[in-house]
């Protein structure tokens, strides 16, 4: 049986906030609570919440920070595994709620986030992908092979825009094949090769 929680949780990552924001704060689940005052912009409120949690939710801590972006305001700087854990997740969130303003913010210090975490231009990409916004997308996942080239996934990301995208089936059998070279066995490259006529 479903708990009341895992519904308002559930409903608030399906782009229904509706009542959880309050849900959530009544029962003292101050880090939900707070990204719920992110989508309703009011990130004073969620800097409060997230104060609350910071000393046992770690999400809570790179909440903080995450703030920080959005209010120009930079004092502190991430951890490698806050960006690999958090970025990707809280991008996807801020697309579903059609946070644009935010999102800009946040990029914004993509530099500053990969000097940290050089994988970071990956889960951009890697979020605007799954969200079907590949020409951003393909900016940052070309960003990211600057930084990673020895990354299968990251062909595997470019052949699949290459193909479905850009329709450019010469660039798409050229990352394909530097993905299949890093990692011979990578099975999606390989079914985007046989789909493709590659092999």
């Amino acid at each position: 049986m479903t708990s009341e929680y895992d519904k308002k949780k559930n409903d608030f990552l399906s782009g229904r906030i509706k009542g959880c924001r309050a849900y959530f704060e009544e029962h003292k689940h101050y880090t939900e609570a707070a990204y719920c005052c992110i989508i309703l912009d009011r990130p004073d409120r969620a800097q409060a919440l997230f104060e609350l949690a910071k000393d046992y939710d770690p999400r809570a801590k790179w909440g903080l920070l995450l703030l920080q972006f959005i209010k120009d305001d930079i004092h502190s700087f991430p951890t490698y595994f806050q960006i690999r854990n958090f970025l990707e997740i809280d991008l996807g969130l801020l697309i579903l709620y059609c946070k644009g303003n935010y999102i800009d913010k946040i990029l914004r210090y993509a530099d500053y986030l990969a000097y940290y975490n050089p994988e970071c231009y990956k889960f951009i990409g890697r979020v605007f992908w799954a969200n079907n916004l590949m020409s951003a997308s393909m900016l940052y996942l070309k960003k990211a092979k600057d930084k990673f080239y020895h990354d299968p996934e990251l062909h595997y990301l470019l052949a699949y825009i290459y193909y479905y995208h850009n329709k450019n089936i010469k660039e798409c059998h050229k990352a394909l094949r530097t993905c299949l070279e890093i990692l011979p066995k990578y099975a999606p490259a390989i079914n985007l090769a046989k789909q493709t006529g590659m092999i």
